[in-house]
C-alpha cells in the first residue's frame, strides 16, 4: 500500500525505530533535564535480577549517561537539513520549571543557533500526491475495508493501527489448507474417515497458542480448534464427497486490472472436464471458516457475495476457465446448508466490478469519511480511536447494488446500508 499516496503527515516515533533513517526535517522534543538524558537507572524488570544477571553486567536494561548520548547522536543524525531541538520548562508532572537538557547546552555552546523562525526563502507549494503511481496494487480485502468503512480503511491500512492478534489467528487459514491437501491427496475420490483424521493430525497449525501440557484430561484452545478443525473436514467429506469426483485447481492465482487497481488473488475453482480434457464449465467456491449470519439480511451477504463474484470475472477474463457458477462453503455448518450459491450473472458481476472502481477511485482521491453504524463500530478493530463522526463522501457517485443470496436479491455496500447520520 506504501506506493498508493503516503500520507502527507509528520512520522511520530521513538528514537530506536529511526535507527538508519533519514529525513529532510527532524524534530527532538523534550529535550530537558531528568528527561533527556534521563536519570542513570538500574534494572527493574519483571523477571528475576539474578536470572538477568549476565544481561544487566553487560549493561542492558539500564540506563547510563553514555547510552543516552548515543541515543541523542543517533536522533540529531538523522535530520538532513534542518534540525529542531525543543523543551518545555513548565510542564503538568513537574512541581518547578524544567532546566534545559546538557545536551542542549552542550550544542548551544558551539555556536548553533537557537532561532526558532523558519529560514528564509521557503517556497510554499500547494498539496500533491507523492506518488505518481496511476495503477494501484491492492487486494480484495483491502477494496473490503473500505466498502464497509473509508476512515477505517485510513486508520488500518493507511496509517497502519493494526488490530490485536486473536488468540485462534490462523485458524481459518489451517482449515483451509486441510481441504485443498484433501484434494489433492484423493483425487476422484472422497476419502475415508481415517484418512481425513490422519491428514488433520498431520497439516494442524496454530502458531499464536500452545498445546495444552495434559491433552487427555485438560484441553485447552489448541486442542479444541483441533478438533473443531477434524469435524469440520469430516462434515465436509461426508456432505460434498461429490467434489471429489471433479477436478479441482487450488489457489488459481490472478492478477487482473480493474479501473486503476491491479487486483490480486488466488481461487478455488471445481472443474467440469469432457472426454477431450476440454473445461466445460467451472464453479468458483469460496471457503470460509464462519459461522452463517445470524439472520437473512441482504447485508449479511455483501462481503461474501462480492468476493466470488470478482473471483468469476477474474476466472473468466484472465484464467480462461468459463465460471457460470459460484458460491461460498461455509465450513462450520452442517450438511448441505453449508453451500450457498451466489448470483455470477453478467449482471451480477458487472456490479461488483463497478462496486470495486468506485472504491479505487475514491480510494486515489483521499475520500475518507467516516461512516458510522453501531452494528458495524461495535466490533471495529479501530473504534477506541475513531470520533465516529457521520461525514459524506466528496462526490455524489454511487456504486449499484451488490446481488447477494437472499429475498431481496440487492444490497448497497456497507458504506451506505450500515450508515447512520445521527451517530
Amino acid at each position: 500500500m506504501d506506493v498508493v499516496a503516503r500520507p502527507d503527515a509528520v512520522t511520530i516515533s521513538t528514537i530506536h525505530k529511526m535507527k538508519g533513517l533519514e529525513y529532510p526535517v527532524v524534530f527532538i522534543v523534550d529535550v530537558v533535564n531528568r528527561r533527556f538524558p534521563a536519570d542513570k537507572s538500574t534494572y527493574s524488570r519483571w523477571l528475576p535480577a539474578e536470572l538477568m544477571k549476565e544481561p544487566i553486567r553487560r549493561g542492558a536494561y539500564c540506563t547510563t549517561r553514555q547510552d543516552e548520548a548515543r541515543l541523542f547522536y543517533t536522533a540529531m543524525t538523522r535530520a538532513k537539513r534542518f534540525l529542531y531541538i525543543s523543551g518545555a520548562a513548565q510542564q503538568p508532572d513537574a512541581k518547578r520549571p524544567k532546566r534545559p537538557s546538557d545536551f542542549k547546552v552542550r550544542i548551544d555552546n558551539t555556536g548553533i543557533s537557537s532561532d526558532i523562525t523558519l529560514p528564509d526563502n521557503l517556497e510554499y507549494i500547494d498539496q500533491k500526491r507523492r506518488i505518481d503511481e496511476t495503477i494501484l496494487p491492492t487486494s480484495y480485502s483491502d477494496i473490503k475495508e473500505y466498502l464497509i468503512c473509508p476512515m477505517g480503511y485510513k486508520l488500518k491500512k493507511l496509517f497502519g493501527f493494526n488490530p490485536a492478534v486473536p488468540e485462534l489467528f490462523g485458524f481459518g487459514l489451517t482449515t483451509h489448507t486441510i481441504i485443498e491437501r484433501l484434494h489433492q491427496k484423493n483425487p476422484g475420490r472422497a476419502p475415508t474417515p481415517q484418512e481425513v483424521t490422519d491428514l488433520v493430525a498431520s497439516t494442524f497449525h496454530l502458531k499464536h497458542i500452545f498445546q495444552s501440557n495434559d491433552t487427555l484430561h485438560n484441553p485447552g484452545p489448541y486442542e479444541r480448534a483441533f478438533n473443531s478443525a477434524t469435524k469440520i473436514a469430516q462434515n465436509y467429506v461426508s456432505s460434498f464427497g461429490q467434489d471429489f469426483e471433479r477436478l479441482r485447481e487450488d489457489e488459481a492465482r490472478f492478477e487482473i486490472t480493474i479501473g486503476q487497481a491491479m487486483v490480486s488473488g488466488a481461487i478455488d475453482l471445481l472443474l467440469k472436464r469432457d472426454e477431450h480434457g476440454n473445461i466445460l464449465d467451472s464453479h468458483v467456491i469460496d471457503f470460509k471458516s464462519l459461522d452463517a449470519p445470524e439472520d437473512d439480511t441482504p447485508n449479511d451477504w455483501i462481503d461474501l457475495s462480492l468476493q466470488v463474484q470478482l473471483y468469476a470475472y477474474a476466472a473468466n477474463e484472465v484464467l480462461g476457465k468459463n465460471a457460470k457458477t459460484g458460491s461460498v462453503h461455509l465450513l462450520k455448518e452442517q450438511d448441505v446448508n453449508a453451500r450457498v450459491d451466489v448470483p455470477v450473472t453478467d449482471c451480477a458481476i458487472s456490479a461488483a466490478i463497478d462496486n470495486i472502481n468506485w472504491a479505487v477511485e475514491r480510494i486515489l482521491k483521499n475520500d475518507f469519511p467516516m461512516r458510522p453504524c453501531r452494528k458495524k463500530c461495535d466490533h471495529c478493530d479501530v473504534r477506541r480511536i475513531c470520533p465516529k463522526v457521520a461525514q459524506k463522501f466528496t462526490s455524489d457517485a454511487v456504486p449499484p447494488p451488490i446481488h447477494v443470496p437472499t429475498q431481496s436479491g440487492q444490497a448497497q455496500i456497507k458504506a451506505f446500508s450500515e450508515f447512520d447520520e445521527q451517530e
